[in-house]
Parts: C-alpha cells; structure tokens; sequence
C-alpha cells in the first residue's frame, strides 16, 4: 500500500466513520473540518509511528497538512528507505 492509500484509509475509517465517498487526495482537510488541533496530533502521532520518521513542530503546519497529497509527500521526504 503506498503512502498515499495508508494516509487516506487512515483518515477516511477514523474521522470520517469508513465513509470515503466525496473524499480525495486533494481534499482540503482543514476546510472541510476534518482536521482540528486534536486529529492533527493524532495523526502526527500515527504517521510518527507508522512510517518511522520524526517530526519537527515547523513540520506541522497547513501547508504540509492540507491535504493527502501533501502529507504523502512530506512523509516521502522524511522516510529513509527502507523503513517502511
């Protein structure tokens, strides 16, 4: 499963009940209300956990949380290969 697909099925079975439909990878997540301050820990949380990385506090921010598109490709340029 890419990074992409494990972020989105993430999100869509905890904060969207397993209900995906009308939800993508370019879906503003703070506009839509999915994003608040404690999903966003949560899901620092669980990308910390998941894909082994470390994030730094400037890397939370709403440009790298938009959307699934961008944290698929902040967590790319902070995984070393191999660690997934």
């Amino acid at each position: 499963m890419s990074a992409k697909d494990d972020i989105r099925q993430y999100i869509v079975e905890n904060w969207l009940s397993g209900d995906g439909r009308g939800f993508a990878d370019d879906t503003d997540l703070q506009e839509n209300g999915i994003l608040d301050s404690f999903t966003t820990l949560a899901l620092v949380a669980f990308l910390e956990e998941r894909y082994r990385i470390q994030l730094d506090p400037t890397d939370v921010n709403a440009e790298n949380f938009r959307t699934v598109n961008d944290l698929e490709r902040m967590v790319e340029a902070k995984t070393i290969p191999g660690n997934r």
